[in-house]
């Protein structure tokens, strides 16, 4: 999702080192754990309405096709029917 390489992940754990005590980097640690995953259910979720949305307008787009058809087949079969 986020593209997160071992660089990246290098460089944010040398600056984790310097700027924070040892003792706090499991806690904080763990809160970014916490973090991103409610960050990737997030985008997991905006994702899925998103296609569910296009599904949705996609049987629409269906369902008006499948009406015109059947007003076409249905004037077809009544032309036959006349003559």
């Amino acid at each position: 999702m986020f593209n997160i390489g071992i660089i990246e992940l290098l460089i944010i754990f040398f600056f984790l080192i310097l700027l924070v005590k040892p003792e706090e980097i499991p806690k904080i640690t763990k809160n970014f754990g916490l973090f991103y995953r409610k960050i990737s259910r997030y985008f997991y979720n905006f994702k899925y309405e998103l296609d569910e949305y296009d599904t949705i307008e996609e049987l629409k787009k269906i369902k008006l096709d499948f009406g015109r058809q059947k007003k076409k087949q249905s004037k077809s079969i009544k032309n036959k029917l006349k003559k």
